[in-house]
């Protein structure tokens, strides 16, 4: 087995101990913590140096990250001490999302929609939990997963701080400007530019083999316009003439938008929120698009595409 990069090891190392802080109904010394998260197993195994005084150290380093991005760590005194003794904890309440007020029937559709669908290792009920839904029994129930390939970690910091990627593909070594991610069909790609062979290129993620290494950060310049980038639209496929549809996009996550859409907008608004006018000949594909956005897009048209989304999502909350 590959050994993992130590950035990896402390990214879950850090996961672990965010786990434990949103656990706690209490606040927890640093020796409860050193325990929970664990001790690490050699180099590339995720926990503290068992020796307590250098997981002190390594705490202090991931609190003061943690910290650095905003997480809402507090701290206070450990209930049953003999002595004073500082602990530390993350209220649910502060890390949550804040309410999004979503109507009964909305959070149940969110609901079914959730458990239907997960990343591996995190359950669609957790993601509910963040948005102000109720899990109820039966909630574990799993009809697909998505897979999270160890590449994706360097892959996504590549797209976000254009960093050139070097991996092996098909026995080939390849240097690539990566535009963005998709997944579809049970798989994820990268699309981008090809040094190598100087053109657009797509490749399926679970197929690089070994590591990625990636470039410095700027290493290459971002392409006006986005046509093209994502070569996988399933709902401009299907037997049906094309209908086109009209969807609004918050400001937020229109760049996102024109990157799946594979289009730049038609319009916007003051606000900034951009219109699209997408050719649909799959409404079933389409409107899994939509949800993509949750409560930031809304599907402007035609009638007849607004009322299957309204009907799918009311025959959920049944």
């Amino acid at each position: 087995m590959a050994r993992r990069k130590p950035e990896q090891v402390r990214l879950e190392r850090l996961l672990r101990l965010i786990a434990a802080l949103i656990d706690a109904t209490r606040f927890l010394s640093i020796e409860e913590l050193h325990e929970r998260v664990g001790i690490a197993r050699g180099q590339d195994s995720a926990g503290y140096p068992e020796n307590l005084s250098a997981a002190k150290r390594a705490f202090h380093r991931d609190m003061n990250q943690l910290i650095d991005v905003g997480i809402p760590v507090i701290s206070g005194t450990v209930p049953g001490q003999e002595r004073e003794t500082l602990g530390y904890r993350i209220r649910k309440q502060d890390y949550s999302l804040p309410e999004m007020d979503f109507e009964v029937d909305e959070l149940a559709a969110l609901h079914r929609a959730a458990t239907a669908v997960r990343f591996d290792g995190v359950s669609g009920s957790e993601a509910l939990w963040k948005l102000g839904g109720r899990v109820g029994e039966g909630t574990d129930a799993e009809l697909a997963a998505v897979p999270v390939h160890p590449a994706l970690v360097d892959l996504f910091r590549a797209v976000t701080e254009q960093r050139v990627a070097d991996f092996t593909y098909g026995g080939q070594p390849r240097a690539v400007e990566p535009w963005t991610l998709a997944f579809d069909q049970g798989h994820w790609y990268v699309v981008g530019h090809d040094r190598g062979r100087d053109d657009k290129r797509t490749f399926r993620v679970d197929r690089i083999e070994g590591d990625v290494e990636l470039g410095l950060p700027g290493g290459f310049q971002q392409p006006e316009g986005t046509a093209g980038w994502v070569p996988i639209q399933p709902w401009k496929f299907g037997p049906d003439p094309a209908i086109t549809a009209r969807l609004k996009v918050d400001p937020d996550q229109a760049v996102w938008a024109a990157r799946r859409l594979g289009q730049e907008p038609s319009e916007r608004d003051p606000d900034g929120s951009a219109i699209f006018e997408v050719a649909v000949r799959s409404p079933d594909a389409f409107r899994s698009l939509v949800l993509e956005f949750l409560e930031h897009a809304e599907l402007l048209g035609p009638p007849e595409l607004r009322a299957d989304l309204v009907t799918w999502l009311e025959e959920l909350s049944r």
